[in-house]
């Protein structure tokens, strides 16, 4: 688990503040929006958050363990405003960091899954219910269509992904049918998309030096796994108690975390609850391209402000696109623009997201915003059980 929290009267929430990312806690108490504590709708989500809110995401998002003092500078305000609100944003499931494990290179320490699936009649609810328990399951879509289900699932090598179809998927209740492709390649992703509310210069002072992918290093032991997996829970954990969770000496833990990301084995994120993003309509769009044509085109698409994820996948429909829409209108928009753009790029199908259920292991309430988390485990064995 992340930092301790918890609500202690109507709209109160108390927790323990970290400094930064390497210092101790104290404890601090704020006010929660409105009807946050329980998942209820006020007016209008977008007055959850203000401008220096999504400020702070977007800091947060170029560099999702920078300190207080760090985010203060960029921001222009004092560190202790900067700590409470972002405590604020997480204990009210608006915003929160983790980590994505990848990405799927040659060397990389995942396979992913992009699996559609057909639901009996009355067997939606039955189906949502076991997937979104499973920790294989990190991304899970409630679209329209008749494949009324979108689940991203991931784990660690591809004897893993027959048995998880095999033992998990082709025993989920409610399922008629299942259509899972393998990702090949991630052309663009999320860890890469921003909010746009943060001034260059403003940007400037938080950004890091990219990651050298280094398809040589060793798959991740035990203490990597569990590293990754406490990084899977809260990005922004202070070493000291990264090392506390995987058994280690702190400099130990700094080491490995250092050679994780630097290697681009991990990706921290820094995510934002869809409905106060400014965005709040996910589309997914199934395409093909000619194959001598996929690797440059996928690249350029996944430049467009709307999308976030770009990945080629095995089958007919060899890339699919995710993108964020301001309204359900702007669709037909995002296809005529991908026409115009890249005549060589056909789009098959398209669906939207009805309901986002479950993002990176958080599972959302019918409000978007972050309730409970089931934590992410691509290395937990494959069983039949739920």
């Amino acid at each position: 688990m992340g930092t301790p929290c918890g609500w202690v009267g109507r709209g109160v929430l108390r927790m323990n503040v970290p400094s930064d990312p390497d210092a101790e806690a104290q404890e601090i108490v704020i006010q929660s929006p409105s009807g946050a504590e329980n998942g209820q709708k006020g007016p209008d989500m977008q007055d959850l958050v203000d401008e220096l809110d999504l400020e702070l995401v977007h800091a947060l998002q170029l560099n999702p363990r920078a300190s207080w003092t760090a985010l203060a500078r960029a921001l222009g305000i004092d560190p202790v405003t900067v700590a409470r609100r972002w405590e604020r944003l997480r204990g009210a499931g608006l915003a929160w960091t983790s980590c994505v494990p990848g990405p799927v290179t040659r060397g990389s320490i995942l396979r992913m899954l992009y699996v559609e699936l057909e639901c009996e009649p009355g067997g939606l609810d039955a189906a949502i219910e076991h997937l979104a328990a499973q920790p294989h399951v990190i991304f899970l879509h409630h679209t329209t269509g008749s494949r009324s289900l979108l689940a991203a699932v991931a784990v660690a090598d591809l004897p893993a992904a027959s048995a998880y179809t095999r033992q998990l998927l082709d025993h989920t209740p409610g399922v008629r049918a299942q259509h899972a492709e393998l990702l090949l390649t991630t052309y663009g992703e999320a860890s890469r998309w921003r909010l746009g509310t943060l001034e260059p210069a403003q940007q400037q002072t938080l950004r890091t030096e990219p990651a050298v992918p280094d398809e040589q290093l060793l798959q991740p032991d035990a203490t990597d796994q569990r590293l990754i997996r406490a990084l899977i829970d809260d990005a922004r954990l202070p070493v000291t108690e990264l090392a506390d969770r995987i058994g280690v000496s702190e400099p130990t833990a700094r080491r490995r975390l250092n050679r994780l990301i630097g290697a681009g084995r991990v990706r921290l994120r820094c995510e934002i609850a869809q409905p106060v993003s400014g965005w709040p309509v996910t589309a997914v769009l199934w395409c093909r391209l000619p194959p001598a044509q996929l690797d440059a085109t996928a690249r350029s698409v996944a430049g467009l402000p709307e999308i976030r994820l770009s990945i080629g996948l095995t089958g007919p429909d060899n890339l699919m696109l995710i993108a964020w829409l301001r309204d359900p209108a702007q669709l037909p928009e995002l296809e005529a623009t991908l026409a115009t753009r890249f005549p060589q790029l056909a789009v098959s199908r398209h669906a939207l997201a009805l309901r986002t259920v479950k993002h990176l292991g958080r599972l959302l309430n019918g409000q978007g915003l972050a309730a409970s988390s089931v934590p992410v485990d691509i290395w937990q064995p494959e069983s039949g059980g739920s």
